[in-house]
This record gives C-alpha cells, structure tokens and sequence, in this order.
C-alpha cells in the first residue's frame, strides 16, 4: 500500500538486454505495455559497465568520480591490495537516504550494493552486501518468518550452483527460477501489506542468463545454437513478464513506474591476457607466471582497468609522477590499441580515467581503461600465461555473454521503461544514462534534487 498520492514502483532486472526484449516483444505481453501505452527505451551505463558501479551510479545520480565506485574489485589507496567492492564504500548520499530525509517510506529489495542505509522504511540489501538477504528492521524479518518461514531471502544464486554452469546447467537455470518466484511473492507481499512511497527491487536472474546461456540466446553470437537452453531463456523472460504484471496489477494505477536494467550482454568467444602483451613490452616483470607488482611499471587487472606503478602512490612505484607518468601511459595505449589477432583489433579504445569520471575520487580509480569491441573481453585473472608468442588468447572462456570485461556502454545497453497516466508518449527512440533515474524519480515525487548530481530529470512528464 502506498502512503502518498505519487508512488514510484522500480522494477528492475540486472543484466536484461534490450536486444533480447526487443526480439521477443511478442510474447512478453507486460514489456510490450511499456512500449505501446507508455516508453520503453535504452539505459545507459557507466564505464565500466559492472553491476557494482551502475547500480551506485543509479541510485545515486552520480558518475563514478563522485561516489567512488569503480569496479568489482576496488584497489586500497596506497596499496597493492584489491578488494570487492561492497555498500559501504559508497560515498554519497543515495536515492532511498534523500527520500527518507524528506519523511517518504521507501522500501528495498535485494538492490545490488544496497546495505543497512539510514531509510525511513524497509530493506532487505541484496548482492555485494554482508547482510544480503537479511531483512532489516528486526520486525520485518518477523512478518516474512510469520508468512514465509524465512530468515534470510534469497536473490542471486549461490557460489556452488554457479559453478554447475558447465557440468550440469540445469541445476543452475532451476535455482534461477527458484529463486526468482521467492522473489516475486516477497515483494507482492510487501508492496500490498507495507507502507510505501518508492518501492524499488531488483531481479538477478536475467544476468545470470546473459553470462552462462548468451550463446543460447543472441542468434549473433558466433557459436549460437538453438537447443532447449534457448528455450528455457525465453520461458524464464516470460517468466519475468508475468512477474512485472502481477507487480503492476497491485499497485495503484497512478503510480509512476520504472522497468530499468543496469546494462545488457554482447557475445564473448575469445579473452585477451593483456599482461602478456605489456610484458613483451618491457611493462612487466613477472616469476613463473606470477606479475610482480612492485616491480613491474604496469599491470592489467582482469576488467580491462590498467593500473601504473607510481612514486610515491603506491608502495615500490617506479615510474614518476611528472612527466614519465603520461609518457607511459600514451605508450601503453598505443600498444594495446596496436594488437591485432585474426587480422581484427580486439581493443575498441583506451581511455584515461580523467576522461571518463569527474569529481572527489577520480585519483582512486585505475590509470587507464581498455575498452573492448563486442566478441573479446580481458581475461579475468592478471597472470601471465605460459606461451612463448602471440595470438595471447582464450577461447573458451567460461561466460559466452559479457558486458564488463571491458565493454562500451553503448555496446551493452540496459532496458528502461516507464509507465503514467502523465507521460509525454513518444515513438522516437528513447535513451537516458543511468544517473538521470534519481533525479527523474525526485523530481516525479516533487523532491528538489540535489545540486551536485550529475542526472537531470528526464522530460518525460506533461
């Protein structure tokens, strides 16, 4: 139940890809409401495309040199340590704390990198939080005990089941289902019996697709093959959409909803061992297959992100700050963008980090980004591997579908949808950046928005 006249439903679904909604559009009679009565366009991303950084560039309005998000794997400031990203690294104020600071009742569940924020309502934190799946306050995790007989909710699918992927796939796709309808009647629940103003949950399971079934799904992936994999991806997008009606049959019809995907997939056949390539170029020092960090003058992390052995940064840095930092770094991005395998360049671009972030905590994010082309993405692991000349490649990776490896935005767009009785109705096709949501829901709830996000509200109201 809702507690003010302007609610706000988002409905979001990691890893959906426009391309697979769009082909299917027929048979997904709910998303197709968003396109024929309302708008159903594109989200998106950051760089990189991650669901760490998207889902905190979302519900914060910011890009990432403002929150300080940047990666799965954040490096420690001074350090050669890495560390998975997680809730409490956020350094921002979210949509959910504004909301809660203007006395609106919110309501959270299992939002990416969501954790026990200061919110005047509920939340049960979702993936990359300690407390996943815990419900918060102590009287919620009571009324969901009561109807549900749970102590914790599941919403992503557990370490072991993911490692089935390849041996015994059925496992994994049953275990997304599974959960996925735990899912749906906890948040039916909660959106008919509790109190709220912005009622925001998040679906994983389309993400898990994208990366173990793409090759099923996306008939332009270079080794697609239709089989019953193929089938049961449909289903359970169809699932989803019987989900999303049941969601939008509950809730009042005035209430201003929000379809969003934090990214999409492109296919990836083929990995690049970048480290193999700077060390042929004089970049690394590595010991049966192991990268020295100290010594070393670069290394390539397992996301594309490049990081430089500084003075005085990090802990044995080498290379000077002025002058011989840039150097270095113009040299490398002319290198990685010289590679060619197969008579194809598979890096799109290299950027540098000043070119893509602005604000407080550009200098913690890595030295430079290589971006991929769809097809190829940096293998995830920075060891070198033992091969004695180039073509330095996998091509067999474990995911067929990537988006974070790393992957233009533009290359991996997310869904975004909306629906209102007051929506300026358009056949134009429709785009926004995901730091434009917080700001667009703000203003929807006639919140000022904050001066120093990067968003604008979108103008999609009469």
């Amino acid at each position: 139940m809702v507690s003010s006249k302007k609610s706000v439903l988002v409905f979001g679904l990691d890893g959906a890809s426009p391309s697979v909604i769009n082909r299917w559009i027929e048979e997904l009679p709910t998303f197709n409401r968003f396109k024929e009565e309302g708008i159903l366009g594109l989200s998106i991303p950051p760089i990189p495309a991650q669901t760490p950084v998207a889902w905190t560039t979302c519900m914060t309005g910011k890009n990432p040199g403002k929150h300080g998000i940047f990666s799965f794997a954040q490096r420690e400031t001074g350090s050669y340590r890495r560390y998975i990203a997680n809730p409490s690294l956020v350094r921002s104020d979210t949509l959910c704390q504004i909301l809660s600071e203007y006395k609106k009742r919110v309501g959270v569940l299992n939002v990416p990198m969501s954790g026990y924020e200061k919110i005047n309502g509920f939340m049960i934190p979702g993936f990359l939080d300690k407390n996943e799946g815990i419900p918060q306050p102590r009287s919620m995790l009571e009324k969901l005990r009561t109807k549900f007989n749970l102590d914790s909710v599941p919403g992503n699918v557990e370490p072991e089941k993911l490692t089935k992927a390849t041996t015994n796939p059925h496992v994994l796709l049953d275990r997304i289902f599974e959960i996925t309808q735990v899912l749906s009647d906890v948040g039916l629940y909660l959106i008919e019996n509790e109190v709220w103003d912005l009622f925001i949950t998040v679906f994983m399971g389309t993400d898990r697709l994208g990366h173990f079934f793409w090759k099923y799904i996306d008939n332009a992936h270079p080794t697609y093959i239709f089989n019953e994999f193929s089938k049961r991806a449909l289903a359970y997008y169809k699932m989803i959409d019987s989900v999303l009606s049941k969601f939008l049959k509950t809730i009042p019809k005035e209430t201003f909803v929000v379809l969003l995907s934090d990214h999409g997939f492109c296919p990836v056949s083929r990995e690049v061992y970048l480290n193999n390539y700077l060390q042929d170029h004089g970049y690394i020092e590595s010991k049966n297959g192991k990268v020295s960090l100290e010594n070393s003058r670069a290394v390539a992390y397992g996301y594309g992100d490049i990081w430089i052995n500084v003075k005085g940064r990090e802990p044995n840095g080498v290379i000077k700050k002025n002058g011989e930092y840039e150097t270095v770094r113009n040299e490398i991005i002319q290198t990685l963008k010289a590679i060619k395998i197969e008579k194809e360049k598979p890096i799109q671009e290299v950027v540098k980090r000043e070119e893509v972030y602005w604000g407080p905590y550009v200098s913690e994010a890595s030295d430079l980004i290589a971006i991929f082309k769809p097809g190829w993405q940096s293998a995830r692991r920075p060891e070198i591997i033992n091969q004695k000349d180039p073509p330095y490649i996998n091509t067999n990776p474990l995911w067929s579908g990537g988006h974070d490896g790393t992957h233009h935005p533009r290359c991996v767009p997310g869904i975004l949808g909306f629906l209102d009785a007051n929506l300026i109705k358009s056949r134009a096709p429709f785009e926004a950046n995901l730091w434009d949501l917080a700001p667009t829901i703000l203003k929807a709830m006639n919140i000022p928005i904050p001066k120093d996000m990067d968003g604008k509200a979108l103008p999609i109201f009469k």
